[in-house]
């Protein structure tokens, strides 16, 4: 997109991202009337942070478990290796912390959504 330029992205049927050069963006939603009039009292509820949880994605085994609670872990940093159909998938820190508790450990069978690790 050239300075000053403008670009629309699509993200799904009825929305979209309007981008003008590097100063502005806006999201933005198309509705039909009666979903705008009935969108006035359904507002949308924030994301809850979930950056200081580690839960695991799949179910699956662990394999191995690389930090114990009290040590400082960086954005990044492998936590625990789930391993789900024959892959091993690293599990890696949303940020930076100290972990509080570890919930598993090599060995364990986990399920989709299993709380792994905690930080403060």
């Amino acid at each position: 997109m050239p300075a000053g330029g403008c670009a629309l992205e699509r993200l799904s049927a009825y929305k979209m991202v309007l981008s003008y050069g590097v100063l502005a963006m806006y999201k933005l939603q198309i509705l039909t009337k009666a979903a705008a009039e009935l969108s006035k009292y359904m507002p949308e509820k924030a994301a809850e942070d979930t950056s200081s949880i580690l839960r695991s994605p799949m179910p699956g085994a662990v394999v191995a478990v690389a930090v114990k609670p009290g040590d400082m872990v960086s954005e990044g940093q492998e936590i625990c290796v789930i391993e789900a159909m024959k892959m091993q998938n690293s599990m890696i820190a949303a940020k930076t912390g100290k972990v509080k508790a570890v919930h598993c450990k090599a060995g364990d069978t986990v399920g989709e959504g299993d709380l792994l690790v905690e930080l403060e």
